[in-house]
């Protein structure tokens, strides 16, 4: 009896959920690493369809459910906390649903085609085996992986024989077009055949026929097509590109759904779900000619029933959790209203969710002005209209910005705006070709080239007769596959894409400034492109009105006098406007992105975020060690400065999102921004409880906010491809996002806390500083679920899948889990000191760093968009945890076992 008490109490313990979850994000995180290896099939035969990893999350919801009959929640009235938990065993039951009874697959149709067939996402052995009359159809699935081929062996019975097959041996995409290669066994009593099958995923191979004893067998590897209750109609397909761009905008198909005699017209695009009985129909891809579509189909209504009720309950939970009194986050504000003497609560959560290389000639700063137009014509073709590679309209100074940071990894030169330096390339390219404008710093291709120095000139990669220096090497270079390409080899190819930046403005190309008439995509071209679809006064136009701009420029240069140059680029703007088959941006638009550009917003706030951030932290600890009159009035004025930067980069983030008429956090650049902004706000919030607090959250936005302005992310604006143009990339991506701020911000007060407990083992603040640290980790989870929830729901709509283990989604769920663990972590005894708790809250931002950082340049998946490159500030994230490293080995020395476990 003792031993079955002490068996269910161990397994109702939180010493076992913390055992269970850590052992729980292992898993995942080895998952994904295998995946990045050998591929997700691997990964999922590995952990995520292993029984294995289905137990352990059944251990989970059984840990779960038990401790909250344990601990009598329900008496306490907690039912937020038990809805909010138990939600998550709802939503593990709607998955497992979904595993076990949904499936997917999907109709390819060509317009003006019908069928009521879907090709399988599953694989199978299929066929057909044939004796004496008898015939028997078997269909088995079965999953292959490059890691280790897994065990396969069914048994069919025909009559009184009995069909062994088995798998023996598997050649992963060995085959030239991709194709896996199965060697199979066939057995008939004591007759044995093998059979090369070959196949993959979404493709129906032809079946191999093979005799074995009496039995005929027609025996294939690869999808099935599957029978609908429906047919499918495709009458059009359409493509709609971006403006003057080849980039998709979206795309639709016009269908007609046949179920009995009810017929009915539907439109389906990316992000619009069209529902029939109980499929669901999503736009998923398209034919190269444009002359078919690619429809998923999903069928899953009970799973997705079952995990959407525990999405709402999470919800609920949440709800409830900060609204009852009795909470942990109420009651945590309770203690810190004690310790700081504000009666307040904290509402406001709730209201607001140069050296220069010299090369081919001495060039001087003064050769460089003089060189240049004056700012104010400048300015002039800034305020043109212009189309990018990407279709979208914007000002000649937000294009000229963009070029002059790939090439010289600035947005100015010396002194000059970027539209005078592009403009010298275009109009002056015998003088600026000599300039050491082309960002280089790679040792062995200055050896190469035979340069030095950080910056080489455009004449620098030519040899005296003209010759391309780098072209023998782009050429080999292409011909490898990227993932064996060398850091020469990338840095060569980039070096390259500067230098043809370069070579096709002085060509007359790169500047799509004249709309292409009759165009029905839009096009804008260049006065060197093919002007063969202009005619007449038009044709006259583009083709001389640059070289009248640089002939009246010289004149310009002699008498001073830049009227006429002026004037001409007033007839440009006059044309673009007359001329264009797309909206061109209206004066208000045009002003607000030119004040965006010159303000710079984002850099004044990072370097404000950074002095206010030093200057009241220097403040706070001043005055702790020298107490004065002055205290309140000091901290009050930095506290100012810092709402004003807040402001200021609210300001940004507004005009941004106006410009761009997209939500401001869909790349890399702009979720910077946000979580520097959510950053931000998390200080906020509890700056009436902790100046401290204010001073380090300010300090670390600023960081943010500066390594975003470092130029290795691109601050472009660029068009949303098709799946990303839903309302679910607002919410979803606001609200995780935000939960960065908040965790970031816990990175600081564990710091900080390891600080005090260092200087001052005793001090009161370190108490006050360890509740707003759990409060602040209790909002960041909060919004983590609720943004991986709507993720999920957004997963959902566009593609028909809530949850695919993707690597970005993954490490989410295991960033979930790790903060999980820091908050439950003080019902274990030897974790419950607030030593203990700081040291977690640092080394817990490690997952978020690797969900931001690790997947989108280390790991493979949906999300990493920039594999291959290594952000410099991987190096500062090493430095700065081996710094908190030290500093928690000396603090562990000097703890003291206090807690908050109350």
């Amino acid at each position: 009896m003792k031993k079955s008490v002490r068996c269910l109490s161990f397994f109702t313990s939180y010493k076992l959920m913390l055992i269970l979850l850590a052992l729980y994000a292992v898993l995942l995180a080895a998952a994904t690493f295998i995946e990045s290896r050998y591929g997700s099939p691997a990964a999922r035969a590995v952990v995520y369809n292993n029984v294995l990893f289905y137990l352990l999350q059944l251990l989970l919801i059984i840990n779960f459910i038990g401790i909250s009959l344990k601990v009598h929640l329900w008496r306490h009235r907690k039912y937020g906390v038990i809805i909010f938990h138990w939600a998550f065993a709802v939503v593990l039951a709607g998955a497992l649903i979904t595993r076990v009874w949904g499936y997917e697959g999907i109709i390819h149709i060509r317009e003006g085609e019908q069928t009521s067939q879907m090709l399988t996402h599953q694989s199978y052995i299929s066929g057909v085996a044939e004796s004496k009359g008898h015939s028997v159809n078997f269909e088995f699935p079965i999953e292959i992986n490059s890691l280790f081929t897994q065990p396969f062996s069914e048994t069919i019975c025909l009559g009184n024989e009995k069909i062994d097959i088995s798998l023996d041996k598997v050649k992963y995409s060995s085959l030239q077009n991709g194709d896996h290669l199965l060697e199979m066994s066939l057995r008939v009593g004591n007759d044995e055949r093998t059979v090369f099958l070959s196949g993959r995923d979404y493709q129906v191979d032809e079946p191999e026929n093979v005799k074995v004893g009496d039995v005929d067998i027609s025996i294939a590897y690869g999808s099935v097509f599957k029978t609908l209750p429906f047919t499918v109609r495709l009458q059009d397909f359409r493509l709609i590109r971006y403006p003057g761009s080849h980039s998709p905008s979206s795309f639709e198909s016009d269908l007609i759904l046949i179920s009995g005699g009810t017929v009915r017209e539907e439109k389906i695009y990316m992000n619009k779900v069209v529902y029939e009985q109980n499929y669901r129909l999503y736009q998923s891809s398209y034919d190269t000619d444009e002359q078919g579509t690619v429809l998923s189909v999903n069928n899953d209504t009970f799973g997705t029933s079952v995990t959407y009720i525990g999405y709402a309950m999470l919800l609920l939970g949440m709800i409830l959790i900060f609204a009852h009194k009795d909470s942990r986050f109420r009651i945590l504000n309770r203690k810190l209203t004690v310790l700081t003497g504000n009666r307040k609560i904290i509402a406001l959560f709730f209201l607001s969710v140069s050296s220069v290389s010299i090369s081919a000639q001495e060039i001087t700063i003064r050769d460089l002005q003089k060189s240049a137009p004056p700012v104010s014509l400048a300015d002039r073709w800034g305020q043109l209209q212009i189309q990018n590679p990407s279709g979208r309209i914007e000002p000649v100074d937000t294009y000229t910005a963009s070029l002059l940071r790939k090439i010289y990894r600035k947005n100015s030169f010396h002194g000059l705006t970027s539209e005078q330096v592009v403009l010298g390339f275009i109009f002056d390219a015998v003088y600026w070709n000599s300039v050491p404008v082309i960002r280089q710093t790679n040792s062995e291709l200055h050896k190469l080239l035979g340069t030095t120095g950080k910056e080489i000139a455009f004449n620098d990669l030519f040899e005296n007769d003209g010759a391309y220096k780098l072209a023998k090497f782009v050429e080999d270079i292409y011909m490898k596959p990227v993932s064996s390409r060398s850091r020469l080899e990338k840095d060569i190819l980039k070096l390259d894409e500067k230098v043809n930046i370069l070579y096709g403005l002085q060509q007359g190309k790169m500047f799509a400034l004249f709309p292409c008439p009759g165009d029905k995509n839009g096009k804008w071209v260049s006065a060197g492109d093919d002007l063969s679809a202009f005619s007449g006064k038009d044709s006259l136009f583009v083709s001389k009105i640059l070289l009248w701009y640089s002939d009246e420029s010289i004149r310009s240069y002699a008498t001073g006098n830049w009227d006429t140059p002026s004037d001409i680029i007033g007839m440009i703007d006059v044309y673009q406007k007359a001329r264009s088959q797309v909206q061109v941006m209206t004066q208000k638009q045009l002003k607000a992105e030119l004040f965006y550009n010159k303000a710079n917003l984002f850099f004044v706030s990072a370097m404000g975020c950074l002095l206010s951030g030093i200057l009241l932290l220097t403040a706070i600890l001043w005055f702790q060690a020298k107490p004065s009159r002055w205290y309140q009035w000091t901290v009050r004025f930095f506290i100012g400065t810092v709402i004003l930067f807040f402001f200021l980069q609210t300001c940004g983030i507004g005009l941004r999102w106006y410009i761009s008429g997209q939500a401001p956090w869909s790349n890399a650049y702009e979720s910077m921004i946000y979580i520097g902004w959510a950053t931000l706000l998390a200080g906020l919030l509890f700056a009436r409880r902790s100046g401290l607090v204010l001073a380090l959250a300010a300090f670390f936005a600023g960081v943010i906010l500066f390594v975003a302005d470092l130029n290795w992310m691109d601050p472009e604006i660029t068009p949303l491809v098709p799946v990303l143009k839903s309302y679910w990339l607002m919410i979803h991506v606001a609200v995780i996002t935000a939960s960065y701020g908040f965790f970031g911000m816990s990175f600081l007060i564990g710091v900080l806390t390891m600080f005090f407990i260092v200087r001052n083992n005793k001090s009161a603040e370190i108490r006050k500083l360890r509740i707003i640290n759990e409060m602040s980790l209790h909002i960041g989870v909060c919004l983590l679920v609720a943004g991986t929830f709507l993720g999920a729901v957004w997963a959902n709509e566009s593609w028909g899948r809530y949850w695919g283990w993707d690597t970005k989604e993954t490490w989410a769920l295991i960033t979930l889990v790790v903060y999980a663990m820091i908050i439950h972590a003080r019902f274990v005894p030897k974790l419950r000191s607030d030593y203990a708790f700081s040291v977690m809250s640092v080394y817990g931002l490690l997952s978020v760093l690797m969900t931001y950082f690790g997947v989108n340049y280390y790991l493979t998946g949906l999300h990493s968009y920039g594999s291959g490159d290594v952000p410099p500030a991987v190096d500062i994230i090493g430095l700065v945890y081996l710094g908190v490293t030290i500093l928690a080995v000396i603090a562990a020395r000097k703890r003291i076992p206090d807690s908050l476990s109350d």
